[in-house]
């Protein structure tokens, strides 16, 4: 059983150097920065789990960028859950089939 709290294996090693690399001063908050737990994934609303999927895809510092296989067991997520019929996750899905091609 994978850990629901875990961040698609994102080390908290790779959040540290992301918030240095960005300045740990700085008042601006980086997009893409907040990566979803699996927990996250399969039980938050669609619309509010859009932006930080999307966010984290296409615009995550150098150290968040995701991997094929974390991308792979994102849709795996989000094709089990309950509500995968839905057109929001369904937009996830071709989100995430996308960035597979790349």
């Amino acid at each position: 059983m994978t850990d629901p709290g875990d961040r698609f294996g994102m080390p908290a090693s790779a959040f540290q150097a992301a918030r240095e690399s960005h300045g740990l001063d700085s008042p601006v908050f980086r997009m893409g920065m907040y990566v979803s737990t699996r927990q996250e994934v399969a039980t938050l609303p669609a619309t509010q789990l859009l932006p930080i999927v999307i966010d984290w895809m296409w615009e995550s510092p150098s150290e968040l960028i995701p991997n094929s296989d974390q991308i792979a067991q994102l849709r795996a997520i989000l094709l089990a859950r309950a509500d995968a019929a839905e057109p929001e996750i369904r937009e996830l899905v071709v989100a995430c089939e996308e960035y597979l091609k790349v």
